[in-house]
């Protein structure tokens, strides 16, 4: 029997037998946004559709006991291999009434995604919202969650093609797509201008996630390719630097290879090198403390620029995070610096930014202690303000906490 005989012979599907039934169920249609929240019966995910948003979903009613059901199996199961790296999402709702059944099919037939199966049969809440009345039926969903076909599955191929090509699935985060684009444009600038060292490092900071994307993936590839030829000198340089022991020299030029290049031939292969050359624990102590001075650096120029653009709440608290994380570091040593001259000329300042990072906590230990007070529980009313006091000392919640216990202790009979 041909492929196009056995559609039209199974079609018309499982069909619901209960009359009454037609009309009190309002079919999802082209167009809609529908809903579906569920616990996956194939391992207990939490799911939904919003979990894919982005991605292109086909949702598929069926069931084991259904006959023109299993005989779209191998369908499904070669669609969704081919289309699932390209961004298209299953979702299996299942109309057994034996949910092992179900899980047991599900695992020979590699149904290889969610699966809803409430042992409901026809009465499943998923039938009922989405107006499904005859079964194997199947919803393709766009990228945005509004539904851009319905019907049959063995109709399906046409309907998957045509959003991919109208409603590409949107794979990548827009924030992290903007970061990943204008990284690109620094790297492909910085070539342009023959800086190959500089369009390293900056590979190094691109996100990967927005390989998801294949155009940006390929762009990326590209990238890497005309930095391959350029890697494959660097690493040769190294072996000079070695022999004459400048081993931190070496290993940062290798750092930077590994990291920018990954998986990369010559990535791998400064990958190899780096390992070598850290072998010896007195340059591995070496050159992890100069990474992290260069770290420090780092922070601290970020610091030093929030603090010439005025932005002196942000800049007091990117000082901090320098001398607390990067002690015993010349960048450590100038970022207390900065702290005690805001300190002394300008207290407001230090003021105001522990305030804002001790905000919400403060906040909430401040209410827990006001409640106690209310239920006229003063020991531990006065026991949670001291807390505030001492995790937040020298902030506006540890005076108003102090001010409580005050008002608490003058209220007290005598």
């Amino acid at each position: 029997m041909s492929r196009r005989t056995l559609v039209g012979y199974l079609v018309a599907g499982c069909v619901l037998a209960v009359g009454s039934a037609w009309s009190a169920r309002a079919a999802v249609a082209v167009g809609d946004k529908p809903t579906l929240e569920f616990k996956n019966a194939n391992g207990g995910s939490a799911e939904s559709l919003t979990k894919y948003k982005g991605k292109i979903i086909v949702v598929d009613f069926w069931a084991t006991w259904c006959g023109p059901c299993m005989a779209e199996a191998d369908h499904m199961v070669r669609l969704n291999a081919e289309n699932a790296p390209k961004g298209l999402q299953f979702i299996g709702v299942s109309l057994d009434n034996d949910i092992a059944a179900m899980q047991n099919v599900s695992k020979q037939k590699a149904f290889n995604w969610p699966q809803y199966c409430d042992g409901q049969g026809w009465q499943s809440k998923p039938a009922a919202q989405w107006g499904v009345n005859s079964i194997p039926r199947t919803f393709v969903i766009g990228p945005d969650g509004s539904v851009l076909w319905t019907g049959h599955p063995a109709q399906i191929d046409a309907a998957i093609a045509d959003a991919f090509k109208k409603h590409p699935p949107q794979l990548v985060d827009p924030k992290v797509m903007a970061e990943a684009v204008a990284v690109a444009d620094k790297i492909d600038a910085s070539l342009k201008e023959g800086g190959q060292a500089a369009a390293l490092k900056m590979l190094a900071k691109f996100p990967a996630a927005a390989k998801a994307d294949e155009t940006m993936k390929a762009r990326v590839t590209a990238i890497e390719g005309q930095l391959e030829e350029y890697a494959n000198k660097q690493i040769a340089e190294v072996d000079p630097l070695i022999a004459n022991k400048q081993y931190i020299e070496a290993a940062s030029k290798l750092s930077d290879l590994a990291k920018s290049l990954g998986s990369l031939p010559a990535g791998v292969a400064a990958k190899k090198k780096l390992s070598e050359v850290m072998s010896n624990p007195a340059t591995k102590a070496q050159f992890e403390a100069a990474q992290r001075a260069n770290a420090a650096d780092e922070e601290l120029a970020i610091a030093m620029r929030l603090q010439g653009e005025k932005k002196d709440e942000q800049a007091y608290l990117k000082f901090r995070t320098v001398a607390a994380t990067f002690a015993g570091t010349p960048a450590a040593d100038t970022a207390k610096k900065e702290i005690a001259d805001y300190d002394t000329k300008r207290p407001e300042i230090g003021r105001k930014a522990n305030d804002s990072v001790a905000a919400g906590k403060a906040k909430m230990m401040i209410g827990m202690a006001q409640n106690y007070a209310k239920l006229g529980k003063d020991e531990q009313a006065m026991a949670k303000f001291q807390d505030v006091i001492t995790a937040y000392p020298g902030t506006s919640f540890a005076k108003d906490a102090q001010k409580a216990i005050d008002d608490i202790k003058a209220k007290a009979p005598k």
